[in-house]
């Protein structure tokens, strides 16, 4: 067991997590990817919100990390199909949100309920403490069993 700032990082903590992440920057899109594969999670990436929903067609993850802002898209495309996928199924798809903008981002999406909103750059310690907690407290618990699970 390795921990890194206080939270538990070993391999196969994520295993079993299924992760899209949206993101127009790539650099970002593949730090996220590249980390959370190491750590088992089953990530797919897109690098816009068509590429997204065209992914949502045959793909159903357990959590969404999505940039808030792109160019000539609307966000609240892709989280009403996350909407419809969730009342279809019954389960709810924890939406982690992200963005560089300091100002008015938070605030522009009053109507979309998420769970994290983290402001780039964020500590990745804390983003894998954060999605573990979202999607499998029984990972935690299985791995660590000394680390307590926050809610």
């Amino acid at each position: 067991m390795n921990l890194i700032n206080g939270f538990c990082l070993t391999v196969g903590i994520l295993k079993g997590v299924e992760v899209l992440i949206v993101d127009n920057d790539r650099d970002s899109r593949d730090l996220y990817a590249f980390l959370l594969k190491d750590l088992s999670a089953h990530v797919i990436t897109a690098g816009s919100v068509k590429e997204a929903l065209e992914i949502l067609s045959w793909f159903t993850p357990n959590i969404l990390v999505c940039e808030i802002r792109f160019l000539g898209e609307s966000i609240y495309t892709l989280l009403n199909t996350l909407s419809a996928m969730e009342a279809d199924n019954g389960n709810h798809i924890p939406i982690i949100v992200t963005s560089t903008s300091t100002t008015g981002t938070h605030d522009q999406i009053p109507d979309v309920e998420f769970e994290e909103y983290l402001l780039k750059p964020f500590d990745l310690d804390k983003f894998v403490f954060i999605i573990r907690n979202q999607v499998q407290e029984d990972v935690a618990k299985n791995y660590c069993p000394d680390v307590l699970v926050l809610h």
